[in-house]
């Protein structure tokens, strides 16, 4: 089976761990919009290149994100996200006339950040082209459907474990140690996750309960980082902040040392995060949102999205006992055993078999 993914994502691993297992039974995975080094010639290349991979034999494209077609000048100029989304439009038309099957992998319900000047419009367009909409849990499918978006086909596959550098097993257990509780906010900050949210509410932690919090990831935008660093400010030592690109390298290291992971996200659809944070034995704090509600209970603290609900959960989290943060560690880490990217490289595939053979009765 010969399957067009589109994008590339480079600094995630999830389409390695996934396609990995696909390739060991037979896929046959390429990479569309890679002719050029030009980001916004490879996509007004696209109906072409299409053209040529029918030729070769392909039938399935497999979607994961559209920000491919959020060109860099989009970001300055409504008009050219305009133009972007119509060749958006004209892509999805393309593949229907090239008699082409489109799978689109739901990981977030709308773009994180705008794509299109209507992005729930080119969402609707998107799922209506779609043979098959793949989640990774039933939440995402009821955000959907309180859009108006109902795929024709669904299903519902999990997102894969991350591994850890080393065995989970040697890890430090949370909790253990001398020094503060450790505290720990990791991935690309965004404003929809809540960083800004997670360092008021930290500093509204009693001054004496011994707690460290470290912010890090990339953020690329200065306005940002300043704020960020003015409400780290208040809190003083208490808290580092590392905003920057971490290296893979790195990854697992930063997260042994964390007794705790917190998301505070505003919304979500699905966390890779707090699934590298849950394959590494970490307890996590994240909000009681729909999008992580089949995170492990006995794992998790939840809250109620507000500030205070954050500083409160810190706080539990912060007096912990460390009986209680290896319990919670073994849970997480009993969740992330009970899947496997072999399961989930086979039911992806037994999904997209049957699509192609439920499409091929029909025509």
């Amino acid at each position: 089976m010969k399957i067009l993914v589109l994008p590339r994502e480079e600094t995630n691993p999830y389409q390695d761990l996934l396609y990995g297992e696909m390739r060991r039974r037979g896929a046959r995975i390429s990479y569309l919009a890679r002719l050029t080094p030009s980001q916004t010639v490879n996509v007004l290349l696209l109906p072409a290149e299409l053209a040529m991979r029918r030729l070769g034999g392909a039938r399935v494209v497999h979607l994961h994100w559209v920000y491919a077609f959020g060109v860099p000048a989009g970001a300055r100029f409504r008009l050219v996200r305009r133009a972007m989304q119509a060749w958006f439009a004209v892509w999805l038309w393309t593949l229907r006339v090239l008699g082409m099957r489109l799978v689109w992998t739901a990981h977030n319900v709308l773009p994180v950040t705008p794509v299109f000047t209507d992005d729930l419009g080119a969402r609707k367009r998107l799922v209506a082209t779609c043979d098959l909409v793949i989640a990774h849990s039933k939440a995402t499918l009821d955000q959907l459907a309180d859009l108006g978006i109902v795929p024709r086909r669904s299903a519902v596959i999990p997102h894969g474990p991350f591994e850890s550098a080393v065995a989970p097993a040697s890890l430090r257990a949370p909790g253990q140690g001398q020094g503060p509780r450790r505290l720990l906010f990791f991935g690309k900050i965004r404003p929809y996750k809540g960083v800004d949210t997670l360092l008021t509410a930290f500093a509204a932690l009693p001054p004496d309960l011994d707690v460290h919090l470290t912010v890090a990831g990339e953020c690329g935008d200065e306005t940002a980082r300043t704020e960020l660093a003015r409400l780290a400010a208040k809190s003083g030592d208490r808290v580092t902040l590392r905003l920057e690109r971490i290296p893979e390298t790195a990854v697992t290291q930063l997260l042994q040392q964390a007794d705790a992971m917190i998301l505070p996200y505003r919304r979500i659809t699905t966390s890779g995060s707090a699934v590298l944070g849950l394959c590494h034995g970490r307890p996590l704090v994240v909000p009681d949102l729909p999008g992580l509600a089949e995170l492990p209970d006995d794992a998790v603290i939840r809250y109620d999205g507000t500030v205070q609900g954050l500083t409160g959960a810190l706080t539990s989290i912060a007096l912990a006992d460390a009986s209680v943060l290896a319990a919670m560690s073994s849970a997480a880490s009993a969740y992330c055993a009970a899947i496997s990217w072999s399961e989930i490289a086979e039911r992806t595939l037994t999904e997209i078999s049957e699509m192609l053979g439920n499409n091929i009765k029909k025509s």
